[in-house]
């Protein structure tokens, strides 16, 4: 009898610590995910390319035609379509993870401003106090930055440089791109972390860092040509009209004496 019960207790600790070790293994690879993420560029969706299986547990992900693993949104233009929420959430250094949020924003004279990162159920305090090796500081009065950098696209060489004329209500100059991290509040006691590139954006820069866009621009670009393209005919139409009807109607000349005999 003692030896069944001492079988019955081996093999429950024996399965308790396969469960543990896959719990930490889980884990580790959720947390590979969100720290890549706070680097702002795209080994994000290396990562989560390469632990799409668990990450899939939480979230429904998608991949472009060039295989690269992304979260979709319904739309990232539609302030209540831009985010979707997690089956169920997942831990970070404490912190629970809820969904995710993916925002454009294009403007006709400041630039382009993307958005995207992760929804987590925890004040501004608490996500700060668990993430202290980020340098936060005030943005606004509700809103916290850090890791602000700046790329000058005029300057040579052209590099990722700290910035630290990272303000409230200053856009980036022209030529010149921002990227940082955003802590911002959002309803039910929630936060958001965000990552943001913003300015005189190229399509280049918007891929090396966002390759999960590379459809969405490539099909905004055939667009932009096909209005070109039917602008560009339709004027020329107009124009052969135009030539066509003064072929047609030539001018008559009249002499005001009248014709001659």
């Amino acid at each position: 009898m003692l030896l069944k019960k001492i079988s019955a207790l081996v093999c429950f600790l024996f399965f308790s610590c396969i469960s543990f070790a896959q719990d930490n293994n889980e884990q580790n690879k959720t947390d590979k995910v969100i720290d890549t993420f706070l680097q702002c560029d795209s080994q994000f969706f290396e990562q989560l390319s390469e632990h799409e299986q668990v990450m899939s547990q939480y979230v429904d992900l998608t991949k472009t035609p060039d295989n690269v693993t992304y979260i979709p949104v319904e739309s990232t233009q539609q302030s209540g379509n831009n985010k979707v929420m997690f089956k169920k959430p997942f831990m970070y250094h404490n912190l629970k993870v809820i969904g995710y949020q993916n925002i454009y924003i294009p403007t006709a004279l400041s630039g382009q401003f993307f958005y995207w990162g992760f929804i987590f159920d925890n004040k501004e305090d608490e996500i700060i106090n668990s993430l202290n090796n980020i340098n936060w500081s005030l943005y606004n009065t509700n809103i916290y930055i850090a890791n602000t950098k700046i790329y000058d696209r005029k300057a040579k060489p052209s590099a990722w440089e700290d910035d630290i004329y990272a303000i409230d209500g200053v856009i980036p100059r022209f030529g010149t791109i921002n990227k940082a991290i955003y802590l911002e509040p959002v309803e039910n006691n929630q936060s958001s972390i965000f990552c943001s590139i913003q300015g005189d954006l190229d399509k280049e820069m918007i891929i090396a860092t966002r390759p999960d866009l590379k459809p969405i621009i490539e099909k905004q670009e055939a667009e932009r040509e096909q209005r070109i393209k039917a602008h560009q005919e339709k004027m020329q139409q107009e124009k052969e009209k135009q030539q066509s009807q003064s072929q047609t109607n030539p001018t008559e000349t009249n002499s005001k004496d009248g014709d001659n005999i």
